[in-house]
């Protein structure tokens, strides 16, 4: 992996470890809105800096990198929706998107490291 995959997955670690513990604070029915806000600002400061590595990605493989992009928008678009349903006081919808958050931010790291960077090595 080149040194600037190196550095996008390094990002990885302390948003794994923010998202482990909104799991663990939807599973008790309790999400801090500060700590909920500064994960979205996180990932989203994340996106912007793979935005680089998504365009060098598309001159390859436009279809994978369109899906990369289309994880970051719905990863964003949920974390926008979770923070207004928690500020709404919708308790259901903000137990679900807690948990749909968790699960796509995840996978889109997953994917990414294990699939995706692999494929640019020198990057």
């Amino acid at each position: 992996m080149g040194p600037r995959l190196t550095l996008l997955a390094n990002e990885h670690r302390p948003i794994e470890a923010a998202l482990d513990r909104l799991a663990e604070t939807v599973a008790a029915g309790h999400i801090d809105a500060d700590s909920l806000h500064r994960l979205g600002d996180a990932i989203a400061k994340h996106y912007a800096h793979e935005e680089d590595f998504l365009i060098a990605l598309f001159a390859r493989d436009p279809g994978l990198a369109a899906k990369l992009r289309a994880q970051h928008d719905e990863v964003l678009e949920i974390a926008s929706k979770l923070e207004e349903s928690l500020a709404a006081g919708k308790e259901g919808d903000v137990g679900y998107l807690g948990r749909r958050l968790v699960a796509m931010a995840q996978h889109n790291m997953i994917e990414e490291e294990r699939d995706v960077f692999p494929l640019a090595p020198s990057f």
